[in-house]
């Protein structure tokens, strides 16, 4: 600070004038005395003041390429040895010696210069930087010392291989000896062994329910290298010809169910397509446990939801038709988006209704079944695209609905258990509209009882397509000269449909 002996001087000043002012004539040897300390501390200062000039011309954190031209000249200044510790007299002129390092000084201070220059205009272009967090530090630390990586680093830095077997260092895909192919799908022993080892706590999915799943690729092509293995050990030991390299196993879902939109010319080309795995000969050695979904293109690690159903529904209706279908948002009269609403099936087109696009409707990849009850099905869908977004904005994605829909070519004939509502159409008859109102044999009487159907105005849009078969219903009228052809069409049952979107069974972290 270049202004505290000043300062110290003016306050010397002021204090002696100050004394001599209260005390008068009689305070001059006090105020003689205070001017003296100040005095000394103010040559003090200033002779601290020159020693830290001096210093700064030294110093290259702070000395600037012109201060080398302050620095004192000595004609007699050499480079002296380490250890030595020469005292070369200050003159008028430099020695070489002199010139040349103080030529070295200033373009060193000139580079350190143009260096802090350059790093506070980066500063000031980065804007303030981020403190470093300690457990970030610490976390680094911990990651950078574990054995796992410093100690095969240190080993393979060790090991020179010599120039002629570099080439050799490479992988080779050999085709393999003749082998058996079994397509079994291989999650059916395994789930006859235990369901514990196909799927852990299988039995706490609770009756007559819903879910979704998803796929463990790491564990399928575990369990699968696995069996190939043994079984390759197994032919060894029967002294098969082999050189146990082959894929006997690359099945391990049931695919018998797929339909493809565009399948195969032959056979074999279409099994292809539905394996599991790509042959075991074909694994690349850096490749890891869950890289090899031979269904995805270029084994890309994509963990597909499964529809799990357990309860009697599948078990009386077998051949129920399973899929999954895309959603669409409702829109508000203005045509903007309404997430208040629930979202609804993607319109089909006339066109599309024969052969629907997977961008709209996709079917089981694949199926698994564990007794007695419980229904796997496999779809070409993750988790999160079958969930969707929120509907927050217009780009959020609508999700997937999954389908459980009664075959329409399997009719079924009779009445509902239980009367939910007046009977607007012959498919709400129920047993208690058409038995005996007093005790009898349990046979349907048709008389004229009833002539006609009562008939309600709808107050909700579902009702609308029971308004429009109203309209073929009336003309039935039940009594005792219905023929068969009317009894049959009273008592058809109507195919049901379910729609379950997937949002409803899977949950967003802290939902």
């Amino acid at each position: 600070m270049p202004w505290l002996p000043l300062l110290v001087l003016l306050v010397t000043v002021l204090l002696a004038l100050l004394i001599f002012w209260i005390m008068g004539p009689g305070g001059a040897p006090v105020a003689l005395v205070v001017a003296a300390i100040g005095l000394a501390i103010f040559a003090l200062l200033q002779y601290w003041r020159r020693l830290m000039a001096k210093a700064d011309t030294i110093d290259d954190r702070v000395a600037t390429p012109a201060d080398v031209d302050d620095l004192p000249r000595s004609p007699g200044f050499t480079i002296a040895e380490p250890g030595q510790d020469p005292t070369p007299a200050i003159g008028a002129s430099d020695s070489v010696q002199a010139q040349r390092f103080k030529t070295g000084i200033r373009q060193a201070r000139t580079l350190i210069s143009a260096t802090v220059a350059a790093a506070d205009k980066a500063a000031q272009a980065e804007g303030p930087r981020a403190a470093i967090s300690f457990a970030s530090i610490a976390r680094t630390v911990v990651d950078r010392i574990n054995p796992d990586m410093t100690v095969p680093r240190r080993t393979l830095a060790g090991i020179k291989l010599p120039p002629r077997l570099a080439p050799l260092v490479v992988e080779q895909f050999l085709e393999p000896f003749a082998y058996p192919v079994f397509d079994v799908p291989m999650y059916k022993p395994l789930a006859a062994i235990s369901s514990e080892l196909f799927l852990p706590n299988l039995d706490l999915i609770p009756q007559n329910t819903v879910t979704l799943l998803e796929t463990n690729q790491p564990f399928i092509e575990a369990y699968m290298v696995g069996l190939n293995h043994e079984f390759a050990r197994e032919l060894l030991w029967r002294e098969y010809p082999t050189d146990q390299r082959g894929s006997y196993f690359r099945q391990f879902w049931d695919v018998s169910v797929y339909l493809d939109p565009a399948p195969s010319a032959s056979a074999d080309a279409q099994k292809e397509k539905l394996r599991d795995i790509p042959p075991l000969h074909r694994w690349s050695r850096a490749s890891k446990l869950g890289d090899h979904d031979h269904r995805e293109e270029g084994g890309a690690k994509e963990d597909e939801v499964v529809l799990t159903v357990r309860g009697e529904l599948l078990k009386k209706y077998p051949n129920a038709v399973i899929y999954a279908h895309r959603a669409r948002w409702q829109t508000t009269p203005n045509g903007s988006l309404d997430n208040t609403k629930e979202r609804q099936l993607e319109t089909l087109t006339a066109t599309e209704e024969d052969a629907p696009p997977r961008s709209k409707v996709r079917a089981p990849l694949y199926e698994a079944k564990v007794d007695p009850d419980i229904y796997f099905f496999g779809f070409d869908l993750t988790a999160e695209a079958a969930r969707g977004g929120k509907g927050d904005n217009p780009n959020d994605d609508p999700g997937w609905f999954f389908v459980i829909k009664e075959r329409p070519g399997e009719p079924r004939f009779g009445f509902d258990v239980t009367k939910n509502a007046n009977v607007h159409v012959w498919n709400d008859l129920a047993w208690d509209d058409v038995l005996p109102a007093a005790p009898g044999n349990g046979y349907v009487s048709i008389d004229n009882a009833m002539t006609a159907i009562e008939v309600i105005a709808p107050t909700a849009a579902e009702d609308q397509e029971k308004v429009e078969q109203h309209g073929d219903d009336v003309a039935v009228k039940w009594n005792k000269d219905m023929n068969a052809a009317d009894v049959a069409y009273v008592l058809y049952q109507a195919p049901v449909m379910v729609a379950i979107h997937a949002a409803e069974m899977l949950r967003r972290e802290g939902e």
